[in-house]
Parts: structure tokens; sequence; C-alpha cells
């Protein structure tokens, strides 16, 4: 079997059994980046990747005991810094940014045995969740032409979803690793705040920029978040790999908005895990649907704060949308920002006291599927995942099934710092929600 049909671990496995070589895998995933029509890739490190490969084999082959992660390949969002390359986070203004070292998640990953391949498309600077960049081009869904993949980190997951690679690293805001995931039909991930560090990130929202794996499985995503977490990461893999035996599980009510058949396939999946012997609680959390205005409010001016200097650069380097994004967050007075500040506080504490009630809360994490290009409302996408970037709560999205042959996500999020614990979870749910289809 071709490596690249394998999850990431079994992939991990074959690799440090020396059953086939780094040099193979990393060869296999450029040739497929090669053929893909998806647009995931603003840049393919071929001639870095081969040699690192090569040399990874070399040192296996010298007797020199290898990572957890040796010799995979795997693709990083362009809002991450690498040493002596653009990292330009899809924004034509940065396309001449040239750090001088690795941000510090993508050195744990290279320090892991990691190889990087290349970089994502995305959407300009994060801002937005649809992945349709005017400067680098629309990633396309792997489910359906010329629909989007969900966003900002658009390109990491369909280069999952399509086998391009067997994993990725994306930064979630609001949800931007968590809403492709969803639309693309992978897991992903956005840790506890501050669990894995964003130094060297392209900042979108200092308070609530995460980053996040992106994998095919829950056990994939644990392999990449202990590399990524360092000492603190200890056990995330065996977590992943260790399913709860059972769990008690909150629904939030009222149910946000959503399309009829993601509802359907909600229900269902509540139903199967009630018959596996989970808990199933209503519960209703105060100011939830709140989250939204809140976001904005914080992120926008920390946005124009960190790139105040894209006000003043030409029409043809930044988006119309971009820019009046960035006007808006300046405009915001500072008494409205500290006001959403409070809020978001608040929001954090009701939802922290639910998991004395539960385990885990469980959600859609996107109430739609994904659209044609160039739909408007992608603000939609945000209204179940964004609280958790203001409570710093860890949320991760599993595959639930498809809406008219386009997969959604189902969403699971559990007490801040609790993140071994939400892998089992996970791990648990993944095995018991088998993914159906709603015509």
């Amino acid at each position: 079997m071709s490596l690249s049909a394998l999850p990431l671990p079994q992939i991990v496995d074959v690799l440090a059994r020396g059953e086939q070589t780094s040099l193979q895998h990393v060869r296999l995933c450029l040739e497929h980046i090669e053929r893909s029509g998806l647009n995931a890739f603003v840049a393919v490190h071929r001639g870095q990747a081969l040699e690192r490969a090569a040399a990874l084999d070399e040192a296996r082959s010298a007797g020199r005991a290898p990572g957890p992660l040796f010799g995979l390949a795997l693709a990083i969002k362009d809002n991450f810094d690498e040493a002596g390359i653009p990292s330009a986070a899809g924004c034509r203004a940065y396309r001449n940014r040239i750090p001088e070292k690795d941000a510090e998640a993508v050195r744990r990953l290279r320090d892991a045995g990691a190889v990087i391949v290349g970089r994502t498309n995305m959407h300009e600077l994060a801002d937005g969740v649809t992945s349709e960049n005017p400067w680098t081009g629309p990633v396309h869904n792997p489910w359906r032409e010329g629909f989007h993949p969900g966003g900002s980190s658009g390109g990491s997951a369909a280069a999952v979803a399509a086998g391009l690679v067997p994993g990725a690293l994306g930064t979630d805001t609001g949800g931007s690793v968590r809403i492709p995931a969803s639309l693309c039909g992978v897991v992903g991930m956005k840790p506890s705040a501050g669990l894995v560090p964003t130094a060297g990130v392209v900042p979108l929202s200092l308070s609530l920029d995460h980053v996040g794996p992106i994998a095919a499985s829950v056990a994939g995503v644990g392999m990449l978040l202990e590399a990524l977490a360092g000492a603190a990461g200890q056990g995330m893999a065996r977590a992943a790999r260790e399913p709860a035996e059972s769990a008690r599980l909150g629904v939030l009510e009222p149910m946000s908005e959503s399309d009829p058949g993601v509802a359907a396939l909600f229900d269902s999946s509540c139903q199967a895990l009630r018959r596996a012997g989970f808990g199933i609680t209503r519960l209703r959390v105060e100011g939830f649907e709140k989250a939204l205005s809140i976001m904005a409010s914080i992120y926008g001016p920390e946005m124009a704060a960190s790139h105040a200097a894209l006000l003043s650069a030409p029409a043809e380097d930044i988006s119309p949308a971009l820019r009046a994004d960035l006007e808006r967050g300046r405009a915001l007075p500072p008494e409205k920002h500290a006001q959403a500040r409070a809020r978001a506080q608040a929001l954090a504490a009701a939802l922290d006291a639910v998991f004395d009630e539960v385990d885990a809360l469980v959600l859609p994490t996107t109430s739609y599927p994904a659209r044609p290009f160039g739909s408007q409302g992608s603000h939609v996408y945000l209204q179940n995942t964004c609280a958790f970037n203001l409570s710093g709560q860890p949320a991760i999205s599993i595959p639930m099934g498809c809406v008219q042959g386009l997969p959604v996500g189902l969403q699971l999020v559990s007490r801040r710092n609790c993140d071994a614990k939400l892998l089992r979870l996970s791990a648990a749910v993944e095995a018991v929600v088998v993914p159906g289809s709603v015509v």
C-alpha cells in the first residue's frame, strides 16, 4: 500500500521501522502536490525538503535515534515564519518579508524530525474564513470544484483532505483551523490558549490567536500536538490512542441557525452517542450567542494595531476588504475594546462553569457546509467556534458526515488545559460517529 493512503500514525510507524525511507515518502508527497489543482500551496520547498529527508535517512542509518515525527512530510500555513523564506501571511504587502528564524512551532516540528514540504495558501492576513485570496488565488475544496474550503487555514485543510500531506499546521483566531477542517472532512484542533507558542506567527489578534494541527484522524492530531506543545504535550499522542469509555456531553441550547441537513446530522450523531453509553445533557450558556460581536470588538483593534503600516500601503498591495477591516478596527474606541474584553471574561466564566456538569460540550463545528466562491454571509461559519477563542478552552472538529456531498464537522470542547482529556473523548466519539450523509 502507498504511504499516502495511510493515516499519519501509521506513516510514522512505517518510517520509524525503516520499511520506507523519508526520501521516498517526501518525494511521493511532492509529486501529489505538483499534480494537484487545488491551489493549496503558495510555495513548495522541493529541493530543501528532499535534502532534509535524505539527511534524516543518513542519520538513522548511522545509528542516530529518530525523532517522534521522523521523516514525516508536513505543510505549514503561510503566516508561520521560516528562516530565509518569504513569509507573507497571504498578504501582497508582505511579499518581501523574510524572517531570520523559524516560528517556535515550526522549530518544534523540525526538532521532532518532520520535513516541511511547503507553505499553504490562506485568507489574506488570516482575516476571513473562505481562503479566497485576491493575490494567491482561491483554495479549492477537494470535495467540490468551485467551492471554498473554509479558512483562514484553507490550504492546510485542503492539502490534508486531498492526501497531499498527512498533516499540516494552521492558526485559529475565531475558528480558522476548525472551520476548514469541518468543511474539508478532516480533524483540526485549537489547543488551550498558550499550550502551543505563537512566537513567529504573523499576528491577527494577539489575545485570540492559537496555533493548531490538522490531520485525518484524532490520533494524528494528537501526535502533532505532542510535538508542538513541547514538555507540556507529553502524553498527548497516547491520549489520542486511548479512547475514553464514556463521558457526559453537553449540548448547547438554543442551537444557532443552521442548514437543516447539518441539524439532522447532529441529531443523528447525538442519538448514536447516547446508544453508545454517553450521557447527553441540554445546557444554556448566558452570552454564547453574543460571542461573534464580542470577538469582532477585540480582534479588530488588535489587528489594526499590529498592522497599522498596511493602511498606508498602495492599493495594489492590499485588498479593499482588508483595508476596510483595518480601518474599522482602528476607529473602534478603546473603551469599546475594553468592554469587549470584560464581556469575553464573563463568557469564559460561564463556559467554565459548564464543565462542573459535563466532561465536554458537543455542537456542530459549522452550521453550514461549504459554499461556492463569492458567496456572501461567511460570518455564519464563526458562530459556533469563536466563543472558545475568547475562553481559551481546547476545541476540536472531527468529521460528522456530509450534506449534499459536502462534509461538516462535529466540535467537542473541554475545560481549559484539559487537552489530553479532550483527545481521549474525541477518539471515543470518532469511533462512534461514523460519518453519514444527509441528502
